[in-house]
Order: C-alpha cells, then sequence, then structure tokens
C-alpha cells in the first residue's frame, strides 16, 4: 500500500523537472472598483497609479484618463519587499493604499529554480473610504485580491 501511494505522487514530483515548469506564484496584485450601494462593478476613470520607489505601474500615455469600465486593475507589487504603496491619481483628487504580504521563496526544480510566493495580503494603509481583502495570495489565476468601494 505503502509503494502505491508513492507511485500516485511521482508524476507530481517528475513534472517539475520537465522544461515548462508549473509555477503559482505572481506578482500581481488584482483590484476590483465597486459601487458602495449594491457592490455592482464600477467604472473609475484613472490617469495613473503609481508605486513608491518605482516607474508608473498603470498609466495613460500624455496624462490622458483611462476609463476602467467594470474591469480589474492589475498592479504588479514589489516581489523584493513586504510591502508596496499605491498612489491613485483620479480627476480631481488621489487616493493611497498600502498593502502588505508576506514573502516565501520556494525552490521549484533544478531546471526552474526558485520562486516568490506572496501571501497573507493586508491593507496596511488606505486614504480610499472602504476597502476589503477578499483573496490573500497573490497567484497567476488572477482572481481579485482586494474590493475597493466607492
Amino acid at each position: 500500500m505503502k509503494n502505491a501511494f508513492w507511485l500516485l505522487l511521482l508524476p507530481l514530483f517528475s513534472c517539475l523537472d520537465q522544461p515548462d515548469c508549473l509555477r503559482t506564484a505572481d506578482t500581481a496584485l488584482v483590484i476590483s472598483f465597486r459601487k458602495l450601494e449594491g457592490g455592482a462593478r464600477d467604472t473609475v476613470v484613472l490617469y495613473q497609479v503609481a508605486a513608491a520607489g518605482a516607474d508608473s505601474v498603470f498609466y495613460s500615455p500624455a496624462n490622458v484618463p483611462d476609463t476602467l469600465k467594470g474591469v480589474n486593475a492589475l498592479l504588479a507589487v514589489n516581489p523584493f519587499n513586504t510591502e508596496t504603496l499605491f498612489t491613485f491619481y483620479f480627476h480631481e483628487s488621489e487616493k493611497e493604499l498600502h498593502v502588505g504580504y508576506n514573502r516565501q521563496v520556494r525552490f521549484v526544480s533544478d531546471e526552474c529554480g526558485s520562486e516568490v510566493f506572496l501571501s497573507s495580503l493586508e491593507i496596511l494603509n488606505t486614504t480610499f473610504d472602504s476597502v476589503r481583502v477578499v483573496n490573500h495570495q497573490l497567484t497567476k489565476s488572477r482572481v481579485v485580491n482586494i474590493e475597493i468601494f466607492n
């Protein structure tokens, strides 16, 4: 019976040695803008979103606003730190979202090397009125991590 158990796990371990590595970690933070009343997806006009210590993460050329019509914003967190501060520039205001997370380096295989897995996402500080974390892990599936209510 013990041998049968290891035979079932063998395909899982052998796939990590293949050139196409199975990676689940990601640095993409997915944000959904929602209406405060009812929670429906909201249309948001953004001029820019910047991350502290980095160039613009999300922007439109020549300061032309971009309209997110019920579409999620996809932002990259800093994988070398345990927190990232984002500044959202709207038509006549700006808001900040400071997020924290745990970093864990995992060894995948000799061919694939390691990956940084980001988990335990939390809001450290924000100037938005209402924000909640709905998924605490950043993964390749890119499901919504944070909902911001306007």
